[in-house]
């Protein structure tokens, strides 16, 4: 494979080399990478716990729609991200609320 990819749990870049075909019990299927660390050891990573590189740019573009438009759910690309997102078993909660822009709070208490 050879796409980077940020390990979440490890706070570092691996670079994924293969999927790992694994089967879980029941009707979930989780896969799991086997990743090159910095280090040069490889590792296997749930896929609850690592972000691809094009995941992040799908993230990113989230972000953007979510905290630039008056009605995210109505723009286009909206429903085809958060598809992709759900089908791949994608993490991005966390990450998406890291980009949250932080709001003034009014002092309810100060104003006078």
């Amino acid at each position: 494979m050879g796409t980077m990819a940020y390990w979440l749990s490890g706070q570092e870049r691996v670079e994924v080399e293969a999927i790992v075909e694994t089967n879980s019990y029941g009707k979930c299927w989780s896969p799991r990478f086997q990743a090159k660390r910095q280090d040069g050891s490889i590792t296997t990573i749930d896929r609850s716990d690592i972000i691809l590189e094009d995941e992040q740019a799908l993230i990113d573009e989230l972000a953007h729609i979510l905290y630039s438009s008056k009605y995210p759910v109505q723009h286009e690309r909206y429903a085809v991200i958060m598809r992709q997102f759900l089908v791949r078993g994608v993490p991005y909660v966390a990450k998406l609320r890291n980009r949250k822009p932080h709001q003034e709070a009014l002092d309810l208490f100060s104003v006078g």
